[in-house]
């Protein structure tokens, strides 16, 4: 797997700043359109961004990972995906019909 910080080419500091400020819009965009709440938009973030398993991720947002797999449950029920690589592949996909909306 490709890290941001090679695909941008900066220092891993500033490569994740980058990612995350150009990055904020789209996870709007996609919260806004499959209806996130604030919460499945951070674990989203997380997902997408890190790339953390779901034991780290519960930690860093101080819930249990019984409640984040609730969180990613009702994602995938919403966006009609079955997993995690699914929700990233489609948050992609949205990124890219975003950033490049003729191909």
């Amino acid at each position: 797997m490709i890290s941001l910080d090679k695909l941008s080419g900066a220092y891993p500091a500033q490569s994740k700043e980058v990612s995350q400020t150009m990055l904020s819009p789209i996870f709007v965009s996609f919260a806004k359109r499959y209806k996130l709440t604030t919460r499945e938009t951070q674990v989203m973030k997380i997902l997408v961004l890190e790339g953390k398993r779901n034991d780290d991720i519960a930690s860093m947002l101080f819930i249990s990972p019984k409640t984040l797999k609730n969180h990613l449950a009702f994602m995938m029920r919403k966006t009609g995906t079955s997993s995690a690589r699914g929700l990233i592949s489609l948050f992609f996909k949205h990124a890219m019909q975003i950033l490049l909306p003729s191909v």
